[in-house]
Parts: C-alpha cells; sequence; structure tokens
C-alpha cells in the first residue's frame, strides 16, 4: 500500500519525511485518505490538519516530536478537524465565518463547515488559543509559515506558505484527483481567483503538498505532491470553463486533475 520511502507508524498512520523538518501523516487506510502535515522549527511544532478522528493523531504527533505543538486546521471539513480536540494549543484563521462559531469562549463547528453529519461524526467543542489574521507569520524558531487565505474548495480554506523553503501546504484548495467543487462553499470565482494570486509566489520548481490524492501508477501511497504548473492548469481550465457557458457536472483540469460541479458552484460568475 504505501510507496518507497514512506513507513508505517502503526497500522493506521503513515509517515513520509517530505522536506527537512515537514513530515507528512498519512491515513491510507481511510476512504478520503488524508493526509496532515507536521511541520518542525526549533522552539515549537505546527500540525497543519488533525485527520478525521478515527484514530488519535496526537499519539504519533507525540512520539515524532518532543516539541511543543499548535493544532491548526485548513478549513472545518470533518476530516481535517476530527483530531482537533486532542491538542491543547489550537490556532484558527481569523476569518469572520470561523469568528462566528464562538460562543461563551468554546468553539464548535457549524454543521455547514463540519459536514459531518454525513458520516455521524459529531464536533467536539474547543478551546481557541490563539486567532490567526490571514497573512500571518508563524514563526517556529528558525522557520517561518505565512498563513494564505486559499478559497475555492470552501469559504475558510486556508494553506501555509513556507518562502525560504518554497513550499506550499495546499490542503483541499489542490491535489491530485477530483477537486470537490460540488459541495456547499464551494465556488469557481474564487477557486480562480485563488489560483491568480498565488501563481506569483510560486516558482516552477515549488513543491505543493496535499491533504489527499489519488495512489500512483502503482497503486501505492505517499503525501501527494503537485507544482506550479497544476495551479496554472487550474486557473487556464477556469478560464475556459466560464468562457464556455457551459454548466457541466464534471471538468477536466489536467492529466492529474478534474473539477467535480454543481450549479451553486458557478453563481458567483452568474452575478457578475
Amino acid at each position: 500500500m504505501l510507496a518507497p520511502g514512506v513507513r508505517w507508524f502503526d497500522d493506521w498512520f503513515a509517515v513520509e519525511d517530505v522536506a527537512p523538518g515537514v513530515i507528512a501523516i498519512g491515513e491510507p487506510r481511510f476512504h478520503q485518505i488524508n493526509w496532515n502535515y507536521l511541520i518542525l522549527g526549533s522552539r515549537r511544532a505546527l500540525l497543519f490538519d488533525t485527520g478525521p478522528g478515527v484514530r488519535d493523531i496526537s499519539i504519533a504527533v507525540r512520539a515524532l516530536t518532543t516539541l511543543p505543538v499548535t493544532a491548526l486546521s485548513s478549513h472545518m471539513h470533518f476530516d481535517h478537524t476530527g483530531g482537533l480536540a486532542k491538542f491543547r494549543n489550537i490556532a484558527m484563521a481569523d476569518l469572520p465565518e470561523l469568528r462566528a462559531c464562538e460562543q461563551g469562549g468554546w468553539f464548535c463547528a457549524a454543521d455547514e463547515l463540519y459536514r459531518g453529519f454525513r458520516e455521524g461524526m459529531v464536533w467536539t467543542p474547543v478551546k481557541v488559543n490563539q486567532w490567526l489574521p490571514i497573512g500571518s507569520r508563524i514563526d517556529l524558531g528558525g522557520r517561518v509559515m505565512e498563513l494564505l487565505h486559499t478559497p475555492g474548495h470552501s469559504t475558510d480554506s486556508v494553506s501555509l506558505w513556507d518562502a525560504e523553503a518554497n513550499l506550499l501546504l495546499a490542503a483541499d484548495y489542490i491535489y491530485p484527483g477530483s477537486l470537490y467543487a460540488q459541495i456547499p462553499g464551494a465556488d469557481l470565482k474564487a477557486y480562480h481567483d485563488t489560483a491568480e494570486r498565488l501563481l506569483p509566489m510560486l516558482r516552477e520548481d515549488t513543491a505543493i503538498y496535499c491533504a489527499h490524492g489519488d495512489p500512483d501508477d502503482h497503486n501505492t501511497r505517499r503525501a501527494p505532491r503537485l507544482s506550479r504548473r497544476d495551479v496554472s492548469d487550474l486557473a487556464s481550465s477556469l478560464t475556459r470553463l466560464r468562457a464556455s457557458n457551459d454548466r457541466p457536472t464534471t471538468w477536466p483540469v489536467n492529466e492529474r486533475m478534474s473539477l467535480l460541479l454543481w450549479d451553486a458552484a458557478f453563481a458567483s460568475w452568474q452575478r457578475q
């Protein structure tokens, strides 16, 4: 099941060192095949996404680092936030739709953001220790991650950019396979606008690591990786889609990706 260089942590989590100080923690036995990312600095660590919570990801994290860990979710969908309550230090992107979920000091993701009801999952309330404005530079000690707002898949989606390492952690904004633009909150104009904002900062050799991805040609799993060309292809394909005036349910991006669509995702284009 695992590609060369990827190792089992136990019978659920798989681990891959994708860059110096960046460890992908995958869940290849879960049907969404999530990949979460542990970023290590000299003073502290940041866990980007906590998986669906089927198994306790904090056990793997504690085995991989002794640094104090902050958990940050890329967006509120259940397969990215299920393990959030296992962490004592939680950060959130400071977005209006997320601020609205905090009441009496407790954060409870709204159903339309969490979507856990689709799989019988219930949100566990958490305390947010840190609200991070978009554009925040998260200093881990010798490593700085910039928080980017990258809507398209969902309104609250964020990514992490490491300019020095030339590395983007894109979460669900882009990944190999079928991009989900057929769910509440998905928006094609936002997808396109995000791509246009990302392209000037990305280089041809930028490594883009994603939260999901199809298996390779040998049907084995590793942390999904894309490049600047894939973001460019996404922008170009969306330009063609809008010009076509079609409303398909699927749309090709390139040989690695396609878009799954529904009428609501076209709404912002129609309003222009």
